[in-house]
């Protein structure tokens, strides 16, 4: 996975893919200098549905940051700083991509309770 191996490369340390719960999904939750990162990885082969980041609104944050709320929580990680990034991966024709990351993409402070 291509934006497994960019985190990786760029000294993320990969804490969990995939992770689903009741609430959501995130597609990947790694550390870098002991905060937590949400991301959010989009990816298109052609602008005509937008950018990809675009496809990241007000509904999906809130579901990433349940989910997350719901990772700290489970792993004990209240201490810890965190943020919500979005990743994302554009193709060309050729099939060769472009990686933008976009770090502290969103916030969650206003969905706090």
């Amino acid at each position: 996975m291509a934006a497994r191996a960019y985190l990786e490369e760029t000294g993320h340390s990969i804490r969990a893919q995939n992770y689903r719960t009741a609430v959501g999904e995130i597609d990947i939750i790694a550390e870098k200098n002991r905060e937590i990162i949400f991301i959010e990885v989009k990816s298109r082969y052609s602008k005509k549905y937008g950018l990809p980041q675009e496809a990241v609104g007000r509904v999906k944050q809130q579901k990433i940051i349940k989910t997350a709320m719901w990772y700290i929580q489970a792993n004990r990680l209240h201490d810890r700083d965190m943020r919500f990034d979005v990743l994302t991966i554009t193709f060309d024709q050729k099939g060769d991509f472009t990686i933008n990351h976009i770090p502290r993409a969103f916030d969650a402070t206003e969905w706090r309770s």
